[in-house]
């Protein structure tokens, strides 16, 4: 072989079905070829880049490392192939792992839960992974380039590329020790006295807190910032310092005092895709998740993973 016009995709394409399954049977089915013909189709592969691929064994066919490498390319190649399938085609293609970039925030909750339930909507066309954005920024340009395929956010934006929309919103709440709290005759001077501390990672929340402190005519005596949550926490425990933190009835701290400025600080999340990518069916799924009025319908049936996996029957324990 000297160039890639002596390679035969179908070839390649063969041993990536294979591969997925661990088997020439299963394989067979979802290509409609005979064993056989796969079966051959490798030979030819083996044959051409000179290596094992495959090795038999009880459980199936097993990769060989050189495999495992050329399989980690023809993920790649056909996984982009689906897509491009997928963006010019009027039927449900799928066949690739969606990526899904969220900025952190102090509540990922809202987050969280919205990824679940999509992921149960693209279920039947590929997985969803997710990555963490440091900032909307760096969101934005990632969904721009490509590099994911949609993202969660606490930006509005509507431009000419991108649409979004609101998925949910949180509440944020101020807390000190309780001790700390009945010192002071209004909660505003707590923030002017005590040191206020934030993440030093959420840099979006801290930029809304600035602007809802800012509105308040309140200056912060200073900042304090870390990575860790835990040590914040902690400090705050101690009377040492104030910190903002998402209300979550099941996140209270014994021994804070939760309290607000004025008006709440009510945080919004939102849903961000490319609009030339609405025609796929990653972004299809995502527009009919954000126009229910409730999650999909199989949110707790545990067998759905088992039927769109296509897991066979003599795999699983008969059903009591």
């Amino acid at each position: 072989m000297k160039n890639l016009k002596d390679f035969n995709w179908n070839h390649l394409y063969c041993f990536y079905e294979v591969a997925k399954v661990s088997s020439l049977k299963k394989a067979a089915a979802v290509l409609k070829l005979s064993s056989s013909t796969i079966s051959e189709q490798l030979a030819r592969l083996e044959e051409v880049v000179e290596k094992k691929l495959f090795t038999r064994h009880s459980r199936g066919l097993i990769m060989t490392l050189d495999g495992e490498k050329i399989y980690a390319y023809a993920a790649k190649i056909f996984e982009t192939g689906s897509r491009m399938i997928d963006s010019i085609s009027k039927d449900a293609i799928g066949g690739y792992p969606v990526k899904v970039g969220i900025v952190e925030t102090l509540s990922n909750n809202i987050a969280m839960e919205f990824v679940s339930q999509y992921w149960d909507m693209f279920s039947p066309y590929g997985t969803v992974d997710t990555v963490r954005e440091l900032e909307f920024g760096n969101l934005r340009d990632d969904i721009v380039n490509g590099v994911v395929d949609w993202g969660i956010c606490l930006n509005d934006v509507n431009s000419r590329r991108l649409n979004c929309r609101k998925i949910g919103a949180f509440e944020i709440i101020f807390c000190c020790s309780s001790k700390i709290y009945s010192r002071f005759k209004r909660p505003k001077d707590i923030i002017s006295s005590i040191p206020l501390v934030r993440s030093s990672w959420d840099l979006g929340l801290n930029q809304k807190i600035d602007q809802y402190l800012r509105k308040s005519s309140i200056r912060p005596k200073e900042y304090v910032e870390s990575d860790h949550f835990e040590y914040l926490t902690k400090l705050c425990l101690r009377g040492r310092c104030v910190m903002y933190v998402a209300d979550n009835p099941r996140g209270i701290f014994s021994g804070l005092k939760k309290f607000q400025i004025n008006s709440p600080v009510i945080v919004e999340l939102f849903a961000v895709w490319r609009r030339s990518d609405e025609q796929m069916i990653s972004i299809k799924k995502l527009i009919d998740l954000l126009e229910m009025h409730h999650g999909p319908k199989r949110y707790d049936d545990q067998e759905l993973q088992i039927e769109v996996s296509d897991v066979a029957e003599d795999l699983l324990n008969k059903i009591r």
